[in-house]
């Protein structure tokens, strides 16, 4: 009996993982019995393991998403995306990658319509742990120059690798500080709680802290590459916002900068030559 191909067996393997699909009629003469073992039973052993694999990946990643939803519906929903994507990844740490998308039209998200964003917080504080560090800008480099914030309007701040940063119309941050508490205890206001997320990693530890949202907003255009100037002038059109009470004429931008600069997500300051 010719051995079946490379392309043929994971073609196999994908089958036995896909929920509710059926392995292909041709196996038993695809995959030959040995010591009595039928082909279908012996590739039954690396797909269920495979699922085991995954499932305990996923559930390291995404420990939030695991305590909400529970155990048996994590398992479900481990293999739903196990047959969905097909790791790839010589890191299974890192072949959840797409679970926030695929929560965005599961099941449980109908229930649960707080949990994409959730994973997305999972996800970062993963990618905040394993990333590689920089040198850290002091916050004392990092006092503005002679003119102030003019001088910068065309700098761009380089941030932390290990920098996440999530918004989202649930308090994910209250949910995930939750994670190691029993289900039944936790009591969270979900109605109009909208939290911006800081991830970021200092030493060993990942710290998700709240921004309010023009500090996120700032935040959010400098780590997407914006000029300071132009990242700053959206900030300001935006303050002070509605209803929020604030009696200050400007943004507090210096001391948001202090903060980050001891947090240490600012690496450095780049400036065009010539200005």
């Amino acid at each position: 009996m010719p051995e079946p191909s490379l392309q043929e067996l994971q073609r196999l393997m994908k089958a036995g993982i896909q929920p509710r699909a059926e392995i292909p009629s041709a196996l038993p003469g695809l995959l030959s019995p040995q010591r009595e073992a039928p082909g279908a039973e012996r590739l039954a052993v690396y797909t269920e393991g495979y699922l085991a694999r995954m499932q305990q990946a996923l559930a390291e990643v995404y420990e939030a998403v695991r305590h909400v939803v529970g155990r048996r519906a994590f398992a479900d929903l481990s293999r739903a995306y196990a047959g969905a994507f097909p790791s790839h990844e010589y890191n299974l740490s890192f072949a959840g990658r797409h679970l926030p998308a695929f929560l965005a039209s599961a099941a449980l998200t109908r229930e649960l319509p707080f949990l994409p964003d959730l994973a997305q917080l999972d996800w970062l504080v993963c990618q905040a742990f394993h990333a590689h560090e920089q040198p850290a800008m002091s916050a004392h480099a990092l006092a503005l120059p002679e003119g102030g914030l003019e001088a910068w309007a065309h700098a761009r701040l380089i941030l932390q690798p290990s920098m996440g940063l999530v918004a989202s119309p649930w308090p994910i941050r209250d949910i995930w500080a939750a994670r190691h508490q029993p289900v039944a205890q936790v009591t969270i206001d979900l109605v109009d709680r909208p939290q911006h997320v800081l991830i970021a990693r200092q030493g060993l530890q990942v710290r998700c802290d709240l921004l309010e949202p023009a500090a996120f907003a700032l935040l959010q255009a400098l780590h997407g590459g914006r000029p300071l100037g132009e990242a700053l002038q959206d900030v300001a059109m935006q303050w002070p916002r509605p209803g929020t009470g604030r009696d200050e004429s400007e943004p507090p931008v210096m001391s948001w900068f202090a903060t980050w600069a001891g947090a240490g997500i600012v690496v450095r300051v780049e400036r065009p030559q010539g200005r």
